[in-house]
């Protein structure tokens, strides 16, 4: 199988792990959106802001000949920065005061899955980055427009305004991951660097996975 096919097998398995999570599911039947909602709005706070300064270390470790693969995910990192901001906004029009939200302490899934990321872009090799970010932007691509209409019809009118970060997210991501194929698949990768990056978007949906059913157990707590 083609690295192209086994990355895009890799991306809709690791879709399927989030589709048949609780969270998901529950969502989409119409019940618990509003307190999902709302929690992952505070875990995205906590995650955007430490994570979006992570991803130019791989960067930084690759090789000089990687030069406009390099300069991607630098490019990529900087529009990311400042994303948390979009989650803060989405907070306040649910009646959180943003002092209250940058004070919460740090939810397990939160820790679990900004560890997971820092290790990967940071430590494990640099191709890593990628393996999380074609999964992060192929689930956002296929399934943010899903789960932002059940969101929404669970909100009252002044709330259908706090959506800001799905829906962004949503848009943005189904261009990274466009420019992502477009790199990765004309880039001279190794054998090595191919796997690693298609094992790590497994990785990326198990840990993915697992914050949300935290964050599920969170709101029944």
């Amino acid at each position: 199988m083609s690295f192209e096919s086994s990355l895009k097998e890799a991306l809709n398995r690791g879709i399927k792990l989030i589709e048949d999570s609780k969270f998901y599911q529950d969502i989409m039947a119409g019940e618990n959106a509003k307190t999902y909602y709302i929690n992952y709005l505070q875990y995205a706070y906590q995650y955007v802001t430490m994570t979006s300064s992570f991803t130019p270390l791989a960067a930084r470790r690759m090789e000089s000949k990687h030069l406009k693969i390099r300069k991607w995910i630098l490019e990529h990192s900087s529009e990311e920065m400042g994303h948390e901001l979009m989650a803060l906004k989405d907070l306040e029009k649910f009646g959180f005061h943003k002092s209250e939200v940058m004070a919460q302490k740090t939810p397990i899934g939160v820790t679990a899955w900004v560890s997971f990321f820092h290790y990967k872009v940071a430590i494990d090799n640099p191709f890593c980055a990628f393996g999380v970010l074609y999964f992060l932007e192929g689930m956002a691509t296929e399934l943010a427009p899903k789960i932002v209409k059940e969101i929404v019809d669970s909100l009252d009118e002044k709330e259908k305004k706090a959506i800001t970060f799905f829906r962004e997210h949503g848009d943005l991501d189904e261009d990274h991951l466009a420019e992502q194929e477009e790199i990765l698949f004309k880039a001279d990768l190794s054998v090595e660097e191919q796997e690693i990056i298609i094992e790590t978007v497994k990785e990326a949906a198990e840990l993915k996975r697992y914050m949300l059913d935290k964050l599920v157990e969170d709101c029944t707590e």
